[in-house]
């Protein structure tokens, strides 16, 4: 079976599977959500763009909380496209390759049964790299 590999970050994702423990990494699937790449004032548009604070008249606040939970989203979408590949017998085990920060987001909604197939992880942002360099980071035998 199938050992696969995601890549990503808060914008990008990308899938690949190796057919043997030592093999090279075959791209799957390549996810974007645009949305995460955002600045903080484009995501909130229900207001004039200003924020009237101490201190007089401000433009948009650096409060990164919609930047937060567009992330969030990306990560259950991510999760929840892995769960139904793991429900359907797709891979025997996983590998994630993020940024800690979104390793966090994507544990936070993955299932107790996709957490069980995650052999490891590589706590960088690689999504903009080759599928050699990327597996370059992982172990020699999957």
């Amino acid at each position: 079976m199938a050992i696969w590999v995601l890549a990503a970050d808060a914008s990008r994702a990308r899938l690949f599977r190796a057919l043997k423990k030592n093999g090279p990494l075959e791209e799957l699937r390549d996810w974007a959500h645009p949305e995460s790449r955002l600045h903080e004032g484009d995501l909130v548009t229900d207001s004039d763009g200003t924020n009237q604070g101490p201190g007089g008249h401000h433009g948009v606040s650096a409060d990164p909380s919609h930047k937060v939970a567009e992330a969030e989203r990306f990560a259950l979408e991510l999760a929840q496209a892995l769960d139904k590949a793991r429900t359907s017998g797709d891979f025997s085990r996983i590998y994630l390759v993020a940024p800690p920060k979104f390793l966090g987001l994507f544990r936070k909604h993955a299932s107790e049964e996709l957490l069980e197939k995650v052999s490891g992880t590589v706590d960088k942002e690689l999504t903009t790299h080759s599928a050699e360099d990327i597996r370059k980071q992982l172990p020699e035998y999957l």
